[in-house]
């Protein structure tokens, strides 16, 4: 098969491994590249194939979360997995990992049995559709090429272009990511002042155990004021809330005084996903009556699409991630494809317009 993916699996667990061999036996058009059993093992395996994924599991055996910035400094265009026991999740350190370009951070299965089997299955299925559709479209500009461009700018970038629009200033901005999210979203908000004057609402989808690590994470490399949303809490300029996993945000009308309020629910999945773009593009349309700004960045899906078509109505600017530089151009697809993006940026250019409009 001309798009076989090669896996390479990184586990000091033997009963790990050979569950990870069943599974991957079962998904058609995957080959066991080899095991690494340490860190220098994996290494060395690296120096000698190429492998198109590597499930990891950052054991301290294989050098812990250091291996994937180890890995990625070799080669910066290595897909990788995390693979962790359910029973032992450091967050911070999944964390750490996704905000350098993981592809995901995943419960390893107990057994064939276990509802993490299933899950893992599935993310497998998915991914692994991805990268043999990217094998197959090798004019695709390499993750590289992207990475020198928007990480390391050699020079000044040129000032953002005026927005044609209705409105100048953004009374809010709405946020939208998925699988690569947490590294360009850690680039971003690294980057924007902390003079921004209108609120960040996000949703990122992560793990509920994640994310108030996530938003610690963020937090500490932006000037903005960055935390996990909670119930109740009153949404303030300059300020960026971060919908819980498992959770769906949604912001309360304005009272009396102008004030309005975080809302989470624990109501069914919409897009097989909780928190969902979708709930919260819609709540804002229903409390905002415009100067919208949402941006929608790489995930995998149409969360978002549904919710920006009813913010189109009240106003709003839509702000989409290029193709090329999306490690899934799922989301942004689906609001392209419908016709609902003002505008297609690479991230650092979303970043200036973020400045533009929300300042």
């Amino acid at each position: 098969m001309a798009d076989r993916l090669n896996i390479l699996i990184a586990d000091e667990d033997p009963g790990s491994v050979s569950l990870l061999k069943e599974m991957c036996a079962v998904v058609d058009g995957l080959q066991i590249l080899g095991v690494a059993r340490s860190r220098d093992m994996l290494m060395a395996k690296i120096n000698t194939t190429v492998p198109d994924l590597i499930l990891l599991d950052p054991s301290p055996g294989l050098g812990g979360i250091e291996t994937v910035a180890a890995l990625k400094k070799t080669d910066p265009d290595l897909n990788i997995i995390i693979t962790y026991h359910p029973d032992n999740p450091d967050s911070d350190s999944l964390i750490n990992a996704l905000e350098m370009g993981v592809y995901e951070c995943l419960e390893k299965p107990l057994d064939v049995k276990s509802r993490q089997y299933n899950e893992f299955r599935l993310h497998m299925l998915t991914v692994t559709g991805l990268l043999r559709s990217r094998k197959r479209f090798t004019h695709k500009p390499l993750a590289r090429e992207y990475h020198s461009r928007f990480f390391m700018p050699k020079r000044n970038p040129d000032p953002p272009k005026k927005i044609v629009s209705s409105f100048e200033k953004a009374e809010v901005v709405v946020m939208a990511s998925s699988t690569g999210g947490p590294e360009i979203l850690s680039r971003i908000f690294s980057i924007l002042p902390g003079t921004l004057k209108a609120p960040i609402l996000l949703v990122q989808h992560i793990p509920a155990t994640m994310t108030g690590y996530f938003a610690k994470s963020l937090n500490q490399k932006s000037e903005l004021d960055i935390l996990e949303a909670a119930h109740g809490d009153e949404i303030l300029p300059g300020k960026v809330y971060i919908a819980p996993g498992g959770q769906h945000m949604t912001v309360s009308k304005r009272d009396d005084q102008g004030r309005r309020t975080i809302l989470l629910n624990s109501r069914p999945l919409v897009n097989s996903v909780r928190p969902s773009a979708d709930v919260l593009f819609e709540s804002v349309a229903e409390s905002y009556s415009g100067r919208i700004l949402a941006v929608v960045l790489t995930g995998m899906g149409e969360d978002g699409k549904k919710g920006v078509a009813d913010l189109k109505a009240r106003n709003c600017f839509c702000i989409t991630q290029t193709s090329e530089t999306c490690v899934v151009y799922g989301m942004p697809r689906a609001v392209d494809e419908a016709g609902l993006s003002d505008e297609s940026l690479d991230p650092l250019d979303i970043t200036q317009k973020i400045v533009l409009m929300a300042q």
